[in-house]
């Protein structure tokens, strides 16, 4: 038996926004980080990483059914995150088998591009599963839990590149557009982007 879950990274502190958090920026009436997580929780279970606990983005998820691992203002860089997500999921539930990672700040991800994951883990216990959109390789990642010793070393900064690199065993899933390499980090970026779905 095979068991996914998700695993949302929105830990990170938005220092390019200026002052603003890109988390929180408002898609088609919800914020990015709810919609994204609704996405999630709507596949399966769904685990998020937050600065520390009453962060505002709490505030936004507190409908949903959804586990959050604060890092307690620990460093809060993606392989940081990544780490004790992993951590908490394998001491949360034994029987994970493949943990599907997704930055939150990535505006075109959405319930079908998740789902696409869980249905490809069965057919791929073993292997890593990257997206792949026209401008290149991103996210979502499904890890198998073969890795999940690997992703627990990462620190700070470092995600997970290194150990999909070192992988002879990766398949990817492909995307149209920009679904698989689009996030907003900067207020140019969001107007941009805004501008552009407008047109």
């Amino acid at each position: 038996m095979y068991k996914c879950v998700t695993l949302i990274l929105s830990a990170g502190y938005s220092t390019r926004m200026r002052g603003a958090d890109k988390l929180l920026e408002n898609i088609d009436g919800m914020t990015q980080l709810y919609r994204i997580a609704k996405a999630a929780a709507e596949n399966g279970d769904t685990y998020i990483t937050l600065p520390f606990r009453d962060h505002p983005r709490e505030a936004v998820l507190a409908s949903m059914s959804i586990t959050k691992i604060y890092l307690d203002d620990k460093n809060t860089g993606m392989g940081s995150s990544i780490a004790e997500g992993v951590k908490n999921i394998q001491s949360e539930d034994a029987n994970v088998t493949g943990i599907i990672i997704i930055p939150a700040d990535m505006p075109l991800i959405d319930y079908n591009a998740i789902q696409a994951f869980f249905t490809a883990h069965p057919k791929f216990p073993q292997s890593i599963i990257q997206a792949v959109d026209d401008n290149g390789p991103g996210h979502p990642v499904l890890f198998p839990r073969k890795y999940f010793k690997d992703l627990i070393l990462l620190e700070k900064e470092t995600g997970g590149r290194g150990i999909i690199k070192k992988s002879e065993n990766t398949k990817v899933l492909k995307f149209r557009g920009s679904i698989a390499t689009l996030d907003l980090d900067t207020p140019e970026d969001w107007e941009t982007w805004r501008n552009g779905r407008a047109n």
